[in-house]
């Protein structure tokens, strides 16, 4: 029995009649093979199904904005009401003629008996023809709100274990409408594969497989998409054959389930040492001082790496870094606040979260904080806010604010002032969701139409930033105590509102508010479609519409429906996302697009921590802690020959470059003494990873500089991607000779000038790239240097000039051996000359040289565990035998000891180890 057959047997068992009660269920092509049938198409469920899989709505057709020929549909299909009075076009041309259907466009265009320039797209009596056909001949009906909803569709089989290359099957789209009937959509779906080098799939949903790995094959009717998992092992260890695999956590259970469907054996557990830089990087943005190394390498505890998980969620570095990254997701841009304290304002909407995330309170009520946030208190008049407001920015004192239960900056943003920007900033921050395209026409991917976009565009109309009309005479009492009668322009009167703050004056302030409208108390206005006139009621994504006077303020309703345990964006945004930051894919990739054509690579992986996070309380801790203390994550990245192309099911660690805040830090941290990097470290206002935000390091010494050359988010858009996390050439170029850097190297405060103040060594100083030396000084050097290059290729030439001497003396060939011998003489001369000018260079660069260093000091031991330090300081390891033998010698050949260690300091930073976290 053939797949194809046994599906279509099941479906015939599942499926019931469709529109005959007394007829078998018969496929759309098969109702409609027969050009005499009777029954009359609907306009939604198969005319403009099948336009949308012959490409007529398409972008490069009738779709696109200006249409063709005259005529444009709804891109993708989904105006009802739009599209079918384009059809009829009662104003201009029609494409449908119900006095003689044959003679419609419609089915004259796509046969080509008028010229298109789509050609051929069915030939006459094909079903296609014959279903637009009978439409046409019934009136040509449209769209009618009584028709039944389509609930869901479903693609059979759901998941396909190809164990060959060219081993197919044809699935099959089921389309379940409110009306309970069900009806085999297939001849009128779309498909779409999302790896073309792993399966194929053609128009009627033949699935081919063509290589090894897993991907998905995605279904689209109507506003349905349906995906279908494709996988095919990649080695033959699948079955028995499949190695013992421990499973100590949920996390490896899932993924290692997932592992065994390809035929991938995961790598073992990484090193202590590589687990220990890894995580201190990737929970808490900091590089591990090389006493923490020796501590942790020297333990003997079976449970210090889930003791260093603990230790390490509790320090301040977690907070401040994870408070960064919950900034980069919420949009803490200075720049976009308002322009009266901007600066201020970012810097308190970083506190606030901090405060919160230090404290482990969850992620639900740091999400409601922001969410719910207006910028009075309940019951608070808005002349004691301003009073309040006006003490606080005269005193500068951020606990006033960071205290309060909400956060108002996410609304104030000058970037969402409208309601639609509102919209796709919440879906994007909050549910990992691009709603950008549903806001023209139906979203490609998603079940989204415009009408959704608008209807969820609608909780954001009452939410306003600005001066609210109900308190227009106190905000005028209060302006006219600082004006007084004058006329002052509106760039003036920030000027002095900033001013009377810095005198101690109270000012007023606009303000975050919910707009309340007598008509919307009474009666729950509601925004009209500008194309179809429908009234549109607020409505949740995927969910129901909400009746806008049963909340005081609409986004109760989003937060609440966001809480639901059955919500499938919330939770799982925040998770994939975490997961992100960890394995450098999301289980669903990229994090912030949560659509039904980008599925999870491991559905019940995300599942588990979705479920396991919401039953948590939201506990952010709760997830770091499930994640990291997996096998899976703590695997080294070493790959093996079963999974050395893997790089989205978690077989082993990918290698990721360091973010730029943790970038930046690492550089302070590796070339600072230990003092002074005890005393950075847990200075998090200094610290790029805490409050030194991007607009206020743009400013600071290049330190915004050395940002942007590693990507850090602008925070200027609704895309996780406005954070690169990709190598350049630049950030070569950077590390290599960048001022910046060559200044950290030889810092006062620096490892190198503690190490020169310990022993008494040969100082090195740096101005800018430059050594400070003389041009005297540097000629001299560069001149020792030709003269020890000849003297070694005349000591060369010396050699070879007495072995021809000494083998013509055995042949006594007298006339060659004085040629030789006067020669030899010769060379020697010059040897012993250069040798002795040589000796005075030496002698004249020590008495030049105005330091007293003596670096006969250091031992070598000591030399010893100084390479040591230099490789724990920036690789988090130590050297190997190989390793520390390169260093000794160069050390040996260096200059000066110290400037030894700045080689070897300024290579370790330079190497593609210092720059990703492995």
């Amino acid at each position: 029995m053939t797949r194809t057959f046994f599906f279509s047997a099941l479906l015939g068992l599942l499926v019931p009649l469709y529109g005959y009660s007394d007829e078998p269920f018969l496929r759309i092509d098969e109702r409609f093979a027969d050009s005499q049938t009777e029954e009359t198409p609907s306009f939604r469920k198969h005319i403009l199904p099948l336009m949308g899989r012959l490409g007529c709505n398409g972008r490069a057709c009738h779709g696109s904005f200006q249409g063709q020929g005259g005529f444009r549909l709804s891109l993708f299909g989904y105006d009802f009401d739009q599209d079918h009075q384009a059809l009829l076009n009662p104003e201009g041309e029609s494409r449908v003629d119900t006095k003689d259907p044959k003679e419609s466009l419609i089915l004259q265009k796509p046969t080509m008996a008028i010229d298109h320039d789509g050609g051929i797209l069915f030939e006459e009596g094909e079903w296609s023809y014959n279903l637009i056909y009978q439409w046409i001949r019934a009136g040509a009906p449209g769209y009618s709100e009584d028709e039944p909803e389509l609930i869901s569709i479903e693609i059979i089989p759901d998941s396909v274990l190809f164990q060959e290359e060219n081993e197919s099957i044809t699935v099959q789209v089921l389309a379940h409408w409110s009306d309970g009937t069900v009806e085999d959509v297939t001849p009128i779906s779309r498909f779409q594969t999302n790896d073309s080098s792993v399966a194929t799939v053609d128009e009627d949903g033949l699935v081919t497989c063509v290589g090894s790995g897993d991907t998905h094959v995605v279904a689209f009717y109507d506003n349905g998409v349906a995906p279908l998992e494709i996988v095919r092992p990649v080695t033959d260890y699948v079955g028995r054959k499949y190695p013992s695999v421990a499973t100590t956590t949920a996390i490896d259970y899932h993924v290692v389930n997932k592992l065994k469907k390809l035929g991938i054996v995961p790598s073992p557990t990484a090193d202590d040492e590589t687990f220990l830089r890894r995580i201190r990087l990737d929970l808490t943005g900091t590089l591990p001082s090389p006493e923490e190394i020796r501590t942790f390498l020297q333990s003997s505890s079976t449970t210090k790496r889930a003791e260093k998980i603990e230790e390490l969620l509790n320090t301040p570095e977690y907070a401040a870094w994870w408070a960064t990254k919950l900034c980069d997701f919420t949009g803490n841009n200075p720049a976009v606040l308002d322009n009266q304290f901007r600066s201020v304002e970012g810097s308190v909407w970083y506190d606030w979260i901090y405060d919160r995330v230090a404290k482990n309170e969850s992620y639900d009520e740091i999400v409601s904080g922001i969410v719910m946030a207006t910028s009075r208190d309940e019951n608070q008049s808005y002349t004691d806010f301003c009073e309040d407001m006006s003490k606080y920015y005269h005193d500068q004192k951020s606990s006033f604010l960071v205290k309060r239960d909400s956060m108002p900056y996410f609304w104030q943003r000058n970037n969402i002032k409208k309601p639609q920007e509102k919209a796709l900033a919440f879906a994007y921050t909050f549910l990992g969701v691009r709603l950008q395209c549903a806001e023209c026409h139906k979203h490609p991917f998603d079940q989204w139409t415009q009408q959704d976009f608008q209807q969820f565009q609608a909780f954001f109309e009452p939410i306003n930033y600005g001066l609210n009309p109900e308190t227009r005479k106190e905000y005028d009492a209060l302006l006219a105590k600082i004006t007084g009668k004058d006329n002052i322009k509106n760039g003036q009167l920030n000027k002095l509102i900033r001013d009377s703050v810095k005198d101690g004056k109270v000012v007023p302030w606009r303000e975050l508010y919910v707009r309340q409208t007598p008509e919307r108390q009474r009666n729950n206005k509601r925004k009209k479609n500008k194309s179809s006139g429908r009234v549109l009621t607020p409505k949740l994504l995927g969910g129901e519409e909400v009746l806008a006077t049963v909340y005081q303020d609409p986004r109760e309703a989003l937060m609440e429906w966001m809480l639901e345990e059955e919500n499938p964006y919330f939770a799982t945004a925040f998770v994939n996302r975490v997961w992100a930051n960890y394995f450098n894919v999301g289980i669903i990739d990229p994090p912030d697009d949560l659509n039904l054509a980008n599925p999870p690579s491991n559905k019940p992986l995300l599942d588990y921590l979705s479920k396991g996070f919401i039953h948590s309380g939201f506990d952010m801790k709760w997830l770091h802690r499930e994640i990291l203390l997996s096998d899976t994550y703590q695997r080294t990245w070493e790959p093996n020959e079963t999974n050395q192309h893997d790089v989205r099911n978690f077989s082993h660690a990918i290698l990721r470059r360091l973010p730029a805040e943790v970038a930046l830090d690492a550089l302070t941290l590796a070339t600072a003494s230990d003092e002074e990097r005890k005393a950075f470290a847990a200075d998090l206002d200094e610290r790029a990873i805490g409050k030194l935000t991007y607009n206020q390091a743009r400013g600071r010494n290049r330190a915004g500089y050395s940002l942007e050359v590693f990507g850090i988010s602008e925070r200027a858009t609704n895309c996780d991607c406005d954070r690169s996390n990709e190598s350049s050439l630049l950030q070569t170029v950077f590390l290599r000779n960048d001022d910046e850097v060559l200044d950290l190297l030889t810092q006062p405060k620096g490892w190198i000038a503690s190490i020169e103040k310990q022993y008494g060594l040969t100082p090195i100083t740096r101005s800018s790239s430059q050594s400070k030396m003389t041009k005297e000084k540097y000629l001299a050097m560069r001149k020792q240097k030709q003269d020890e290059r000849e003297l070694r290729q005349l000591e060369a030439n010396l050699k070879s000039t007495k072995r021809q001497l000494t083998t013509a003396k055995k042949q006594s060939r007298e006339s060659l051996i004085k040629k030789l011998e006067a020669k030899y003489n010769q060379l020697n001369r010059e040897y012993t000359q250069l040798k002795r000018a040589s000796r005075n260079s030496d002698k004249s660069l020590e008495k030049k040289d105005s330091s007293t260093g003596n670096d006969e000091k250091i031992s070598e031991d000591k030399l010893h565990q100084l390479i040591e330090e230099g490789y724990l300081r920036t690789l988090g390891r130590f050297p190997t035998e190989d390793e520390q033998m390169l260093a000794k010698s160069h050390l040996a050949s260096a200059e000066t000891t110290a400037q030894g260690l700045y080689d070897l300091l300024w290579a370790l930073i330079n190497t593609k180890e210092f720059l990703v976290n492995h």
